[in-house]
């Protein structure tokens, strides 16, 4: 059964990191939607959809800016993506997935696993706003404050609350 990924919900993890531009002029949100869809527990960890998805995205960019990966970002900047982005917009997206994935038990200890290996912010995101009652309130203040350690407050303000 293919996950139930929207291309809407795509386009607004990448195209803040990518910039309405490339995402207007190519067909890089349908490819990663589609590629999101295909995700299969059954076949792969987490971990290794992460690595297939991040590698996807590195032939897509290198396709689509021809080489460069210059991008024009939504205030008319130039930004060139290296590793960091490439793993930030990975991120972003597998986000998606995460947001996608029905919240019952198995999908919690999968998603919990995978942030204790990977560090993803939004898959803490998914965590706390969607799996929060798996949680103690000790655990809860726990993640957040190794969110606010090592994130800056504009990457989580307005889903993490202030009272953790």
């Amino acid at each position: 059964m293919a996950i139930p990924v929207m291309q809407d919900a795509v386009e607004r993890a990448i195209a803040p990191l990518l910039g309405s531009m490339l995402t207007h002029s190519c067909p890089i949100v349908e490819d990663v939607t589609e590629f999101l869809r295909c995700y299969a527990p059954y076949r792969q960890s987490l971990e290794e959809f992460r690595d297939e998805l991040e590698n996807m995205l590195l032939r897509l960019l290198g396709r689509y800016t021809h080489g460069s990966m210059l991008v024009i970002a939504d205030n008319y900047q130039p930004m060139r993506l290296g590793r960091e982005q490439l793993r930030l917009i990975t991120d972003e997206v597998m986000g998606v997935l995460f947001e996608n994935l029905t919240p019952f038990s198995a999908n919690f200890i999968k998603l919990n696993d995978y942030s204790l290996r990977v560090q993803s912010l939004s898959a803490l995101r998914v965590l706390v706003t969607r799996y929060a009652s798996y949680y103690t309130q000790e655990d809860l203040q726990f993640i957040a404050r190794m969110i606010r350690s090592i994130y800056p407050p504009h990457q989580y303000q307005g889903w993490l609350p202030i009272d953790w």
